[in-house]
């Protein structure tokens, strides 16, 4: 069993004797503040709680970049003491704030430390989502569930292509109307809850049959090094709107949904960079910038590009 294993078992079942309803999530706490527990930042302080006690620096996100401050962080006897503090104060209702325990399911509730100040970092949902992907998987195997209706059924013609992205595999790859695979690339399309969760806001990109629509075209305007911003730190070099074709976005009160670049997770200019790692979105599908440019973009200049999205059932 590997150090990080060990340190999330341990968290976990402190979490878990403590009281969390969702132990894995104080466990994702755990791993992501302290780096599995090899950076506190205070004594026994595998959380970043702040407090009297030690001052060290620290980054926090804030007006859209990183940026480094000193912050007291509170001292604890043990690592429990310090889970127990968590749980107490976050996770059970704490004077006149609900806790994190009423949350619906580990998802909701890590979407709720962020809205409730735990965390500065705009991605801590997708990041704590990520970890508990990896370490409690909630299944090991799942049905898919995608378009009922297929280009063919919106006239789909020579020149026209066809985009298949499959979330499971992370991947989305590239036909031609005669059915020919043009090219296969990495693909998120994940959002910040379940990989079986597409029917609320910034969740998975909902399954279904999409056209590509408007083109917002960032780099043809602001080129290799631009200035920070925050739209293009978060949508990188293009941006795809896809326009829904089975009422798949309207059902479920979600819109915007697209295929872009960037991530506001790799910070800047990481975000810009040609092949930034991809991170999880609100709901839109991810890839490559430079994938964006010399992929997807040639295709649109060929004739209309569907695309069909593939999620977990």
């Amino acid at each position: 069993m590997s150090a990080e294993q060990v340190f999330w078992n341990q968290c976990f079942d402190i979490a878990r004797k403590c009281g969390a309803r969702f132990p894995e999530l104080v466990a994702a706490q755990c791993c992501l503040e302290s780096g599995f527990g090899k950076h506190f930042s205070g004594k026994n302080n595998v959380l970043g709680l702040k407090g009297d006690g030690s001052t060290v620096s620290t980054k926090e996100f804030y007006d859209g970049q990183w940026v480094t401050i000193r912050a007291g962080f509170i001292d604890f006897p043990s690592i429990a003491a310090c889970i127990e503090y968590l749980v107490t104060r976050w996770y059970k209702d704490y004077r006149h704030f609900k806790g994190i325990n009423t949350a619906p399911n580990r998802y909701a509730a890590a979407r709720m430390l962020y809205q409730q100040k735990y965390a500065t970092d705009p991605e801590y949902p997708a990041k704590l989502s990520k970890l508990m992907k990896q370490y409690a998987p909630e299944s090991t195997t799942s049905a898919m569930i995608g378009p009922k209706k297929r280009p063919q059924d919106f006239g789909f013609k020579q020149g026209d292509s066809h985009l298949v992205v499959n979330d499971a595999t992370e991947t989305m790859k590239a036909f031609s109307f005669e059915g020919k695979l043009l090219w296969e690339i990495p693909c998120l399309a994940r959002g910040q809850y379940s990989d079986f969760e597409w029917r609320i806001q910034k969740s998975d990109a909902p399954p279904g049959l999409y056209a590509i629509g408007t083109i917002y075209r960032d780099y043809d305007i602001n080129g290799d090094d631009p200035r920070f911003d925050r739209t293009l730190m978060a949508y990188g070099w293009y941006s795809f709107d896809l326009v829904e074709l089975e009422g798949q976005e309207s059902r479920y009160g979600r819109g915007g949904i697209m295929i872009h670049g960037g991530g506001s997770a790799n910070g800047w200019p990481g975000a810009w960079a040609p092949s930034q790692p991809l991170t999880p979105t609100w709901g839109c599908c991810r890839v490559k910038n430079i994938d964006l440019r010399d992929k997807i973009l040639p295709l649109t200049n060929k004739g209309k590009v569907f695309v069909s999205v593939w999620q977990e059932d």
